[in-house]
């Protein structure tokens, strides 16, 4: 390209742009969070559990707690350290699991409250059908 012997090759600095990267660095990590963060809605009901997904556009499934076969819960090491986990539900109606929810707080609080209103919606459903016959 050129013939001769450059004695220094300079390019433009970056420090320019500098508190562009800052400020793009600090920005977009909380955006990212809060998106992940309201995106999915998980409510536990006395009859059933209702689970919203998606930020602008919504997916809403609701389980009754009777049709609920298993509930299991997947945990790593680190996230059992920080106390959250993955929640799976298998109904009665699906051979694979019904509903997946990742990265939820307090599973086995949830697995816990999820499986007592299940025993209580049973022993309702019993005692309904005693009183009918």
């Amino acid at each position: 390209m050129y013939k001769t012997k450059f004695l220094l090759k300079a390019h433009t600095s970056s420090w320019k742009y500098f508190w562009y990267w800052c400020l793009f660095w600090l920005i977009l990590p909380p955006i990212f969070a809060l998106w992940g963060k309201y995106k999915l809605s998980f409510y536990v009901c006395k009859d059933r559990i209702i689970v919203e997904r998606g930020l602008l556009s919504k997916n809403v499934k609701e389980i009754l707690l009777a049709d609920i076969r298993t509930i299991n819960i997947k945990q790593s090491l680190l996230e059992r350290i920080l106390n959250i986990g993955e929640i799976m539900i298998a109904t009665s109606a699906t051979s694979e699991y019904e509903t997946v929810i990742s990265n939820i707080p307090n599973p086995t609080r949830i697995r816990y409250l999820i499986m007592k209103y299940r025993k209580l919606e049973n022993t309702n459903a019993k005692a309904k059908k005693r009183q009918e016959a």
